[in-house]
């Protein structure tokens, strides 16, 4: 390890786990129980409910999409012997935008299926914090391999690595395809090309690494 280094993965990977578990956890908080005071029957009360679906959806959506950087984030640490002073620059603006994931879907929420261009406008931010994650997490996918030899544990397979850059690749271009139908087409198309992008790298396996020497 070089004189780069500046701290311990694990350091790293706490704060980076706490940054997750708040963002995810202010997801919820924008979903409401129904005011006691304005219901006045069962009917009332699962009507107050339905109102609420595009919460729902608008929460499902931002914690597939926290989740899934956190499983991807989790994957590129497992991969990491040590960190040096760029990859935490890289990393703190990331956490930055994913702080404020609660925030534009809260957005969503608020505005899916409104009038005169505001779900539009909606979509379109969600999208492109999307966007900006999907590139971030692609630029440091690209720096931990740039740096492989004084950050990469010896053990990861390097044909791992540069499938991982790859499949980093086709997050910014769906994003940038489901942005356009954001602005061009509808939301539906959107929400299509959002669940196809959160099924791929949820399901993605992990990164490779070489049979550990039994003797070592």
């Amino acid at each position: 390890m070089d004189s780069k280094r500046v701290m311990d993965v694990a350091g790293w990977e706490a704060f980076v786990h706490g940054v997750f578990a708040i963002a995810v956890t202010l997801l919820v908080l924008d979903i409401h129980v129904p005011d006691a005071e304005s219901i006045d029957s069962g009917s009332a009360l699962l009507s107050a409910l339905t109102a609420e679906g595009p919460h729902y959806l608008a929460y499902v959506l931002g914690f597939l999409s926290i989740g899934t950087y956190w499983i991807n984030t989790h994957r590129v640490l497992r991969m990491l012997r040590g960190i040096d002073h760029w990859f935490v620059v890289i990393g703190l603006i990331f956490l930055m935008v994913i702080s404020a994931v609660p925030f534009v879907t809260a957005l969503l929420a608020e505005y899916i299926g409104a009038g005169n261009g505001q779900d539009q406008v909606a979509l379109v931010v969600f999208t492109s914090w999307q966007l900006v994650l999907a590139i971030l997490a692609h630029l440091t996918v690209r720096y931990v391999v740039r740096r492989r030899h004084s950050l990469v544990k010896p053990s990861v397979l390097e044909a791992s690595l540069r499938g991982w850059v790859r499949l980093t690749v086709l997050g910014p271009l769906i994003w940038i395809v489901a942005l356009a139908t954001a602005l061009l087409a509808n939301g539906t198309i959107t929400l299509v090309l959002m669940s196809i992008l959160y099924v791929i790298f949820l399901f993605e396996p992990p990164v490779g690494e070489e049979p550990l020497d039994p003797a070592s």
